[in-house]
């Protein structure tokens, strides 16, 4: 008679089985942690990339800061021309009234250009501002007075005639400045208009061109309104 004994056998296949299951339970934990590291990865990956988009988005509103600051001053100060006018003094009574000239003059000026200043000078103001007057001095001898024909011109012994209208300000583009001139030169009662000076300059970081021009007003002419 044969005995086989069955222990052993049924030992090793239930070690078997519980290796089996055992090695089953590792894969489905370490399939579980592969995904949450490549879930982790790939989130980390858009965190940076977006973290990246922010900082390029904070570098161009910085970048354009400037602008945006120097626009702002742009529109406060051109609000101010109003106030810087009435401090012309001594507009004579054959002159036009000064709530014209500043309609005239705001509606000269282009859009990239601010004013600072808006000054009435006589010719002793502009000797003493070493303005060169030659050129003025040629112009306004071109311009009949007092029905004289062009280069017999008496002038004005009254030193204090206030004749010449300084404007000064900025500009973003270079051309603005003479397409405001040009516009300057189409008020009539503006008989010359000329650029004294003109210069790079920064506001900020942001560089503009300063600008000074000379507007010749004759005191006996009987001016209408543009």
């Amino acid at each position: 008679m044969i005995k086989i004994n069955l222990h052993d056998y049924r030992e090793e296949l239930k070690k078997s089985t519980i290796q089996k299951q055992a090695l089953m339970s590792a894969s489905l934990v370490m399939g579980c942690v592969f995904i949450i590291l490549v879930s982790f990865l790939i989130e980390k990956s858009r965190i940076s990339k977006v973290n990246m988009e922010v900082a390029d988005l904070k570098s161009q509103v910085n970048a354009l800061q400037g602008e945006v600051n120097l626009v702002k001053a742009m529109q406060a100060k051109q609000r101010r021309v109003g106030t810087i006018l009435t401090g012309i003094e001594g507009l004579r009574a054959n002159q036009m009234q000064a709530t014209q000239t500043l309609y005239d003059v705001n509606l000269s000026v282009p859009d990239e250009i601010w004013l600072t200043k808006i000054n009435q000078m006589n010719r002793q103001d502009l000797t003493n501002g070493k303005v060169p007057t030659i050129f003025i001095d040629n112009s306004v001898s071109n311009i009949a007075t007092n029905g004289k024909p062009a280069g017999t011109v008496t002038r004005n012994p009254n030193t204090a005639a206030r004749e010449f209208l300084l404007l000064e300000g900025h500009a973003l583009e270079d051309d603005a400045v003479a397409r405001f001139v040009e516009r300057l030169e189409e008020i009539p009662y503006f008989k010359m208009v000329f650029l004294y000076k003109t210069e790079l300059a920064l506001i900020g970081k942001t560089k503009v061109r300063k600008f000074s021009i000379y507007c010749y007003m004759p005191v006996n002419q009987n001016k209408t309104a543009a």
